[in-house]
């Protein structure tokens, strides 16, 4: 049963060594240290009375008392640490520490052989077999080596204690008494063996590494809590006012009645919903995000604007602890701040750089220092119909609070513009475009989590482009990402841009037999295409809009040609082959779809010449003509249609490395059946499943 008990206190011990590693900072790692050494101390111990033969108890005693020598070392770089005290005395005394522990454990190893550092008699004590010590020379040297260590200890941490305001006391007294105490019972055990054959000290080196654990980690901010409130609350002149979870008045600054003479704080029960309703913080959007809005009040004829500074407050798991608002009179620093560096400078509703400002910094972004430089164009889609419904002002907000979000996820040290047609441009440097796009695909989620919440039918979209290349000048690099992005929009049903895509893919759909399922795996599978064969991002937006229209001159050709069910003769062959011209006619007609016309083309040309309508051969194709025409056959193969039953997965890949070389690139096919036959691989582990 003792045996057990040491061995709970053991793992009790183990816990806090993984609790402190968890945390992965300094202090934390000191911590971890000196309960891996008590840990093993027990450990040693706890074998030490379970073992019935002489020499093991010997021997695991003995590493037990090694494990003590390193446990009040670590202990004492604890305390530095703790008392953020180190110079060189402390750092020789230390040095001097490691070299007496290493002779003294090589006393205590040699011990089981020899005894030449403390003998042992066995005695029985309830249900176990103890030894009971009578120390030699060495091991009370051994004894007073540690005690004096601990000592030291005791005595730095009082003199920080004696030198620190009493509010953080309390931290230095809890360790100073648990060591002493542990320092009682080790005496206790050490004068007193007979009486006491076991050492209880372990059960206080657990108590004060709780006490380590919590005064590092839980203590002080608890402390402080208390004590920067009242800082805050008693001394600052902002207003400041504090509701808790529950939405409860929980305290407020001395300022905050004169800055609200209508309300009543005296009531206790104040909420926060009654506190911001009546309209009276009209820049203010939901309560469950975080804000900053301009607040104005009229005080005998002169205006006075505050930022109000709201936020939710939340502990490590998320959960709601309270809501602060922080108000701070800006009016004259507003005044100037406008009227100088942001006309010159910024723009004045996202606080980023001005157009101007951009092209300034362009030249920067030629120096080969900086590359790869990834510039990405975004913006949100549907703002011109929130303004004309709610407004400007509330569109600014819109505006502001996109860009609080953008400069959160980008960091203070990244280049963020607002350029012409309320686009935004972000430059990251030396970054590469998967990177890029990472941040900015977090970005866009989190901008339309937000607005959806408050059921706005706004969403942010962007493109990437990047510079690694003296003959791609940044205003390319601009015009790329911005394409890019225009054609993503285009593809959203919800976007304002994509009436055109819209109109066009309901005319094909009327006039062909193709269906919009086709249209959307066909765009999916090229997207997915273009990612592997490593296209840029404005290249994987034309793809994915061509793979949507490369058909669309279909809608010039009779209905009766489109939807016969057998074999074309020459005449209608002929007709259907004038598809692809009169598609480019219509491309050419849009300035949106410029971009994809010849590949609305050319999608029909074969590798080997053999297409139609100009019989291109090899790369005269264009690039993304070729990868829609494997896409789009492969997804013709494997679905059904009216002249011909859907044929295996395994097939369609045959059919297609058959063809590559003739009529497909092969290159192209080479990524692509490779990329098929991994979704398909993976399609069946998951079906197995």
């Amino acid at each position: 049963m003792i045996v057990i008990f040491y061995v709970l206190i053991a793992l009790f011990a183990a816990l806090i060594v993984l609790k402190a590693y968890q945390k992965k900072n300094g202090s934390a790692l000191m911590i971890g240290k000196v309960m891996l050494a008590v840990f093993l101390l027990i450990l040693f111990y706890s074998l030490s009375l379970a073992a019935e033969v002489y020499s093991l108890k010997s021997f695991f005693s003995s590493l037990s008392f090694v494990m003590s020598d390193i446990m009040v070392i670590f202990f004492f770089e604890y305390i530095l640490d703790f008392i953020d005290l180190n110079n060189k005395y402390l750092r020789a005394l230390r040095m001097g520490f490691y070299a007496y522990a290493a002779i003294d454990s090589a006393f205590l190893l040699i011990n089981p052989y020899k005894e030449i550092a403390v003998a042992y008699e066995m005695r029985s004590f309830y249900d176990i077999t103890v030894l009971e010590n009578y120390p030699k020379l060495p091991f009370i040297a051994h004894f007073f080596f540690s005690l004096c260590i601990v000592l030291l200890c005791i005595i730095l941490l009082m003199v920080r204690c004696f030198n620190t305001p009493k509010v953080y006391r309390r931290r230095y007294y809890m360790l100073i008494t648990g060591t002493i105490a542990a320092i009682f019972v080790n005496c206790i055990h050490f004068l007193m063996v007979e009486t006491l054959p076991i050492d209880l000290s372990p059960i206080l080196y657990c108590i004060i590494g709780m006490m380590m654990y919590y005064n590092t980690f839980r203590y002080l901010p608890m402390v402080t809590m208390g004590l920067t409130k009242t800082m805050i609350l008693d001394h600052l002149n902002e207003p400041v006012i504090l509701f808790d979870y529950e939405g409860r008045l929980a305290d407020l600054s001395k300022s905050v009645p004169a800055l609200f003479p209508e309300v009543d704080f005296s009531i206790s029960d104040l909420m926060l919903d009654d506190f911001i309703s009546e309209n009276r913080f009209k820049g203010m959007r939901n309560k469950d995000i975080n804000q900053e809005f301009e607040w104005s009040i009229t005080r005998m004829g002169e205006i006075t604007t505050y930022l109000c500074k709201y936020r939710r407050l939340t502990d490590e798991k998320g959960r709601l602890l309270g809501t602060m608002m922080v108000f701070s009179d800006i009016t004259f620093a507003r005044e100037a701040y406008f009227s100088l560096e942001r006309s010159v400078l910024y723009d004045p509703v996202s606080g980023f750089y001005n157009k101007e400002s951009f092209v300034n910094q362009i030249p920067q972004w030629n120096d080969k220092r900086y590359w790869p430089v990834a510039l990405c164009v975004c913006n949100l889609n549907g703002l011109r119909q929130i303004n004309n419904e709610k407004g400007s002002a509330y569109g600014d907000a819109l505006m502001r609070e996109t860009a609080h979000i953008i400069r959160t996820n980008i960091g203070e040290d990244t280049f963020a513009a607002k350029i012409d047609k309320g686009d935004f441009v972000i430059v990251f440097e030396e970054t590469s475009h998967d990177e890029a796009a990472r941040i900015m695909e977090d970005i866009k989620q989190k901008v339309e989590s937000e607005l959806e919440e408050n059921s706005i039918g706004v969403y942010l979209e962007f493109g990437i482009a990047v510079k690694e290349r003296d003959d791609v000048t940044v205003d390319r690099i601009l015009s790329d990402a911005r394409s890019s992005m225009q054609n993503k929009k285009m593809l959203r049903t919800d976007s304002a841009s994509s009436s055109l895509v819209d109109s066009l893919k309901q005319t094909l759909g009327e006039s062909d037999f193709e269906t919009e399922e086709h249209v959307e795996r066909t765009q999916k599978m090229a997207a997915r295409l273009g990612k592997r064969l490593k296209l840029s991002d404005s290249d994987i937006g034309r793809l994915e809009l061509l793979a949507v229209l490369h058909d669309i001159g279909k809608v010039a050709i009779p209905h009766d040609v489109l939807v016969k069910k057998g074999k074309l003769n020459d005449e209608e062959f002929k007709i259907m082959q004038q598809h692809t011209v009169k598609g480019y006619r219509i491309a050419m007609a849009s300035p949106e779809l410029r971009e994809i016309a010849d590949g609305i083309l050319s999608h029909h040309e074969k590798w080997d010449g053999t297409g139609y309508p100009n019989g291109l051969k090899g790369e005269e194709i264009p690039l993304l003509a070729r990868v829609i025409s494997a896409v789009d056959s492969h997804d013709v193969m494997v679905h059904n249609r009216p002249y011909h039953q859907a044929m295996p997965e395994k097939n369609a890949i045959r059919e297609l490395r058959r063809c590559a070389g003739t009529q497909f690139d092969p290159h192209i096919i080479e990524v692509f059946t490779q990329m098929l036959e991994e979704e398909e691989l993976s399609d069946e582990e998951n079906n197995k499943d």
